[in-house]
């Protein structure tokens, strides 16, 4: 077992070239002309086109919400309970 890890772990002989990039490329980052070191990244072939979540600003709140005088509200909701059972509860919220 242990001569068969070594074995893996082993440099393989050939050239200095780097590795092939995800997406097929094989050049690195442009270098720098004055010698600096450059330090770029590359999306996959599919992370362009992968839809990301909304703001905040966006997202509506989708739980039932029924205005009291006041301004008081309630909104009812289930939550999991220690025991993994779902609870129905009721929220009211007052404001002072």
């Amino acid at each position: 077992m242990l001569g068969l890890m070594a074995m893996f772990l082993q440099a393989a002989p050939g050239s200095a070239d780097p590795p092939p990039l995800a997406t097929g490329h094989t050049a690195p980052c442009p270098p720098d002309a004055d010698g600096d070191i450059v330090v770029c990244g590359r999306q996959g072939r599919d992370e362009a086109y992968r839809l990301r979540p909304l703001p905040e600003r966006y997202v509506e709140d989708q739980r039932l919400r029924l205005k009291l005088p006041g301004d008081a509200t309630v909104s009812p909701h289930a939550d999991q309970g220690r025991l993994g059972d779902l609870q129905a509860k009721v929220t009211l919220k007052i404001p002072f």
